[in-house]
């Protein structure tokens, strides 16, 4: 039986999966089982933020493997402590405290309990085109329709407002509302965003109505924006932040930061997770933070995403560049079907959006101006071949998806 049979027999499939094995990586390129190699600007849905395998990352892995790779949180370790440390301190002069846990999904259900537990109140207030994750509460918030099939009672318990609109906003407000949820740049939903007047509003809301703000920061986070937290660049200081994605850089760690000032009420057995804040993943953590918090990093960021807008805008074909930082959307003039499987063809990646003329563009904040030159030529080199369905990796992408 060979691989992918064996992928499909024993693997339960929730993805369509592109017909490549992935074998290594290496900064911003990862390579195939037939040695073919790819300029990888997606990095595993915004995760790899280094790039694969950076080396302060990896280091500080493996030397914290060597000692003690985990024991669950019912005893301290110093990784766990020195990382919520430093995570901390990215929202000073403000006052928070952490807590681990490991994907962002757990990190938002988390969120939305500590929210609900603090109100005493159920109701949440989203926004439509939000994705915050696959539990059910999470799914509950996530403004994406075809997500809702599992989750009951989506609304006796939430209702979606438009970002961008404190109308729509004010509408939705209900005397049972606990909180508001918000993904400052909605990744999945096409990269769609706010102005920086329309965040600070929506805390000042938050505080007239004594109600808490999460700030979903899993994609927009630890410095993909060009700053490390969104919030820090419109002015405002969330009741909580998650995180999750790049935190330790491949390794499953996620983050919910919560002022103090709530903190304080979370009384011990409230929540526990087993695998949060394991010493090895939290290790890995503090290095990739330590290397992001590093003079000049994040302004370098800002640079390079002047840099992408400038070479992308110049072709006729694409309508705008949205998102901020390195975490963009390429917006088409129209609908561009089965460009992905052609960029993979041409030796890259990115990903699609639920908008069909966005395709999202995450590369690693440590990625070169000579990766971005390579980038924007491959990326015009598809344009230019354009999208036929006749083409060959399609064809054998849709061979192989009729076949499993």
């Amino acid at each position: 039986m060979k691989l992918f049979e064996k992928a499909h027999h024993y693997l339960i499939n929730t993805y369509v999966k592109y017909p490549i094995q992935l074998t290594q990586g290496k900064g911003s390129f990862v390579w195939d089982n037939n040695g073919k190699k790819y300029l990888d600007f997606y990095g595993g849905h915004a995760v790899c933020l280094l790039g694969h395998n950076p080396k302060e990352t990896l280091n500080a892995l493996c030397q914290q493997a060597k000692k003690l790779i985990f024991y669950s949180n019912i005893f301290n370790t110093a990784p766990a402590i020195l990382l919520a440390e430093q995570v901390a301190l990215t929202l000073k002069p403000k006052k928070y405290q952490v807590y681990f846990t490991n994907s962002g999904s757990e990190a938002n259900e988390t969120a939305l309990k500590i929210a609900r537990k603090h109100t005493g109140k159920k109701h949440i207030i989203s926004f439509k085109n939000s994705f915050h994750g696959r539990g059910i509460t999470a799914l509950g918030v996530t403004g994406i329709n075809s997500y809702h099939q599992c989750v009951p009672n989506i609304d006796d318990f939430t209702s979606f407002a438009e970002l961008g609109d404190m109308n729509s906003v004010k509408s939705a407000w209900k005397p049972d509302t606990a909180a508001v949820i918000c993904e400052p740049i909605q990744s999945i939903g096409g990269m769609n965003m706010a102005k920086p007047e329309f965040y600070k509003a929506l805390a000042q809301f938050c505080k007239e109505k004594n109600i808490l703000l999460i700030f979903d920061e899993v994609q927009t986070g630890l410095g993909r924006t060009g700053t490390f937290w969104f919030a820090r660049n419109v002015g405002v200081f969330p009741h909580i932040i998650t995180s999750a994605k790049g935190i330790a850089c491949g390794l499953p760690l996620a983050a919910v930061i919560v002022k103090k000032r709530i903190s304080a009420k979370i009384k011990i057995g409230d929540h526990a997770t087993t695998f949060g804040g394991g010493p090895a993943v939290c290790a890995a953590g503090l290095a990739t933070i330590k290397t992001i918090l590093q003079p000049g990093f994040l302004a370098n960021v800002k640079n390079k995403e002047a840099y992408i807008r400038k070479k992308l805008t110049a072709h006729p074909l694409i309508a705008c560049v949205k998102g901020q930082g390195l975490l963009l959307g390429i917006e088409f003039t129209k609908p561009m079907p089965h460009f992905v499987e052609l960029c993979l063809e041409n030796g890259f990646i990115l990903g699609t959006s639920y908008n069909k003329k966005v395709f999202r563009i995450m590369p690693p904040l440590t990625v070169s101006k000579n990766e971005i030159d390579l980038f924007v030529k491959l990326f015009f080199q598809v344009l230019t071949q354009g999208t036929s369905e006749k083409r060959g990796f399609v064809t054998k992408f849709a061979n192989f998806v009729r076949k499993f």
